[in-house]
């Protein structure tokens, strides 16, 4: 917004420019340049004449002697014919430059040595005579600078204003502005405009067809405007506001526009088809020429202004080109209105049209400047274009605007928040400075009325916000904040999570983060049944992402869709992991459960590398791995047993983690046709463990023991068992019945084939015994080895293939 000091102080009486732009930016206007308009007279001085004599080598020129206040005075040569003693004139010492460049110098002229040049106001810029020297008023001081005598041009500010502050898009508003921060009465410029003739409603009528899109409309008419060119003073001040000049007609409507910031339109009366306007919706692929030149279609969420027969002109964004104003018009109808500013917006957007007037309505303008505007344009057209304003205006008002017009506020709250110590009646004081009323309710609390061109006053907090600035940010004292800290366990499932970052991390797992969002495309990929519980899952209001319009109940798809797009970049071996909650709704409605969940996907490579084996482990064992090292390491005691608890896993691949007889979790191979739906081109194993269930479960604590000196004995035994017997269940077996001695029992090996009968396996199972206060014996060994194999024939049908006794170990 620019803001011409010039045109603004007819408004407000202004301060100092340094203290205007160091307060409004204070304030909130930010100041992003001061711009002073006219020639550059920079190094002039104000030079006074003390004799002339006649050039001793030429008839038409002058020796003059000029004073500057110091110093002795320069002996200039003149050629100008009015220059005489006794005159203050404008002088151009060596080494300064005129406004268009040109740099001066000591000049020998005719044999004459010159020192500077006396100007005219052409040399200065200052006009288009240059048949004499510009002569400055007799007081003026000697030697001064000229750009401090001489007016050159106006101070312009340049502000940039945020998007709630429409209300400053115009003089009258930075004027309001200015009166709020110094004092002072803002004086809007004139607008009741002298009436003549038959009244504008024969002419015209309005109606209002879409009450929603259009609060307000005021129609006023002027017959017998002469269009043609705007006096200077009009074009100086729409040149100063970066706007071309057109005529008058026009130029009058964007000078109020500037002056109180409500947007018009000027119609020429003569080009509407019938004598009815009516503010509607457009009609679907409906046409119009624009004033730009462009030809645009139509959609209903557009609002135009419409006569008898077609549209006329985009409402709040641009009029059309059937209806302008041109040189040939007589009669104006003058349009002045409140539109929706959403409406506007979504308008000018999709049109692509960005205008002086949407750039107001859609920041919201004053809902009660409507009719001045409207009367201050007709009263200048009276006087700027010889108009007569028809008596009355056409008057049609909507529906009523969506505005806060009361709120109410407590001033112990004003400084509980801002940390000031002010009384109720100063806050009232500030308030009223920007136009807030307050009147007392109950106690203190005060009921503020919002005036009508500050839109962006909505709440409490808003008000509280323009007691800050009034009163001047830097007058807050600044002061320490203090509060009671209380300490904070952090929760199981925190600790929890924590914890599983760390294991994941330590088996070489990445971890990666998503947004909690899933499509409902992806639990179908997933296959998941109608019934399932996921399928509950919370809607979400505004998404991101359109198809993505549901919070996550699973982690399990985000997964692999990084799998697939890891693997599109050519990443061989994909071994991942998030830590995050999902999301699912409650039947009985309410908040919905957040558990905290810790998934993982592990891909095979496509070729095993130089210190790999051939035979890679199998990636349903290297899920069940991970499964195990977690729970471990989370301190849990768990078994994965064979299972298939999801539909996206392979059935006869997977395992169900289970803690205290409770399922926490799951293991396994994803199903191929689940890899086919997302994409997947490498088997893939899956890992995931529900933390917030884990948390209930009992917990095995570390405990630290000695390291025993006594030496450790080894017993290797490899049995028979049938082939269809989990190893896991055998394992657990052999530990329980090796007794506390039993510091350690492994699985080495695994071997069918030859030498083995048909339906059985040959396990190899290896057993480390060791007491801290004394050396075990062989026969104590030997009866604890066994115990294990009496057990394994007993309840599993075990076959001792053979025993193998290893020395013992210190």
């Amino acid at each position: 917004m620019r803001v011409p000091l010039g045109w603004l102080r007819e408004f407000v009486p202004l301060p100092a420019s340094e203290t205007l732009v160091e307060r409004l930016t204070a304030g909130g206007l930010e100041v992003d340049a001061v711009e002073r308009t006219g020639p550059d007279l920079a190094g002039l001085r104000v030079g006074h004449v003390l004799e002339r004599a006649p050039h001793p080598n030429a008839d038409r020129l002058s020796l003059c002697r000029v004073d500057l206040g110091e110093g002795e005075p320069l002996e200039v040569v003149c050629g100008a014919p009015n220059v005489a003693a006794g005159q203050k004139v404008a002088l151009a010492p060596p080494g300064s430059r005129l406004p268009d460049g040109t740099k001066l110098k000591r000049a020998k002229i005719r044999g004459v040595v010159s020192n500077g040049m006396i100007c005219s106001a052409r040399e200065l810029g200052l006009g288009d005579d240059a048949g004499g020297i510009l002569v400055l008023d007799a007081d003026a001081p000697v030697g001064a600078p000229l750009g401090d005598v001489v007016t050159t041009g106006d101070t312009v500010l340049e502000i940039a204003l945020t998007p709630n502050r429409g209300d400053c898009a115009s003089l009258l508003g930075v004027a309001r502005e200015v009166r709020a921060h110094f004092g002072g009465d803002v004086t809007p410029p004139p607008s009741e405009p002298p009436e003549q003739g038959a009244p504008a409603a024969r002419e015209v009528s309005v109606s209002i067809e879409d009450p929603d899109g259009c609060h307000h409309y005021v129609a006023r008419v002027v017959r017998g405007v002469r269009v043609g060119e705007s006096p200077d003073w009009l074009r100086t001040r729409l040149e100063s506001m970066g706007l071309r000049p057109v005529n008058n007609v026009v130029d009058v409507t964007n000078l109020v526009l500037f002056e109180l910031g409500q947007p018009l339109h000027a119609f020429d009366l003569a080009a509407l088809r019938g004598p009815k306007l009516a503010v509607r919706r457009a009609r679907r692929g409906e046409p119009l020429a624009t004033l730009d030149g462009a030809h645009r279609v139509l959609e209903p969420e557009d609002l135009v202004i419409a006569d008898a027969e077609r549209a006329v002109a985009v409402a709040g964004v641009m009029g059309g080109a059937e209806t302008e104003v041109g040189a040939q018009t007589h009669d104006v109808l003058i349009e002045s209105a409140h539109f929706d500013p959403m409406r506007v917006r979504r308008t000018a957007r999709r049109l692509g049209l960005t205008t002086e007037a949407s750039y107001r309505f859609e920041r919201g303008v004053d809902r009660e400047g409507v009719r001045r505007a409207a009367d201050r344009c007709a009263r200048l057209l009276a006087e700027l274009a010889q108009g007569s304003v028809a008596p009355g205006a056409v008057e049609v008002r909507g529906g009523a605007p969506a505005v806060t017009t009361q709120v109410e506020l407590d001033p112990e709250r004003v400084n509980r928040l801002l940390g000031t110590a002010l009384e109720p009646g100063e806050a009232d004081a500030l308030l009223a400075r920007v136009g807030v009323t307050s009147a007392a309710v109950a106690g203190n609390v005060r009921r503020c009325g919002i005036p009508s061109w500050r839109n962006d006053l909505q709440r409490a907090e808003d008000l509280i916000e323009e007691v800050a600035r009034i009163h001047g940010y830097h007058r807050i004292p600044t002061t320490m904040p203090w509060g009671r800290l209380e300490p904070v366990a952090a929760s199981a499932e925190h600790r929890l999570g924590e914890q599983a970052r760390d294991a994941l991390r330590a088996l070489g797992l990445v971890e990666c983060m998503t947004f909690p969002f899933a499509a409902e495309a992806d639990l179908d990929r997933l296959g998941l049944a109608a019934d399932d519980a996921r399928r509950h899952t919370v809607a979400v209001r505004n998404p991101l992402v359109e198809e993505e319009g549901r919070l996550r109940p699973t982690l399990v798809a985000a997964l692999l869709h990084l799998v697939r797009r890891n693997r599109s970049r050519q990443v061989d071996r994909v071994r991942i992991f998030e830590l995050a909650h999902v999301f699912r709704a409650r039947p009985e409605g309410g908040l919905p459960d957040e558990p905290l969940h810790v998934a993982a996907a592990i891909t095979s490579g496509a070729e095993a590398r130089l210190w790999e084996a051939r035979q890679a482990v199998p990636l349903l064992f290297q899920a069940k791995g991970v499964a195990e090292r977690l729970l471990q390491d989370l301190g849990y005691e768990a078994e994965l047993v064979p299972a298939s608890p999801e539909p996206f896993l392979h059935p006869h691949a997977a395992l169900e983690a289970r803690v205290a007889g409770r399922a926490v979790g799951i293991a396994g191979e994803l199903h191929p046709e689940t890899a086919d739906r997302f994409e997947i081109d490498v088997p893939t194993a899956l890992v995931v463990v529900d933390l917030t269930a884990l948390a209930r479960r009992p917990r095995r604590e570390p405990r630290y023991a000695e390291v025993s000196r006594q030496p450790r004995t080894h017993r290797d035994l490899a049995v028979l068992l049938p082939r269809a017997q989990a190893a896991g269940e055998v394992l657990a077996a052999v530990r329980q019945a090796a007794g506390p001695q039993c510091v350690s029992a492994e699985i080495f090996d695994r071997y069918e084939g030859q030498g083995v009968p048909e339906g059985r396996v040959s396990l190899a199972f290896r057993l480390v015994f060791e007491r801290p206060d004394r050396a075990l014996t062989d026969a104590e060994v030997t009866r604890f080895t066994d115990r294990v194999v009496h057990l394994l024939a007993e309840r599993f049908d075990g076959e001792l293939r053979e025993r193998r006794f290893d020395r013992e170990e210190s």
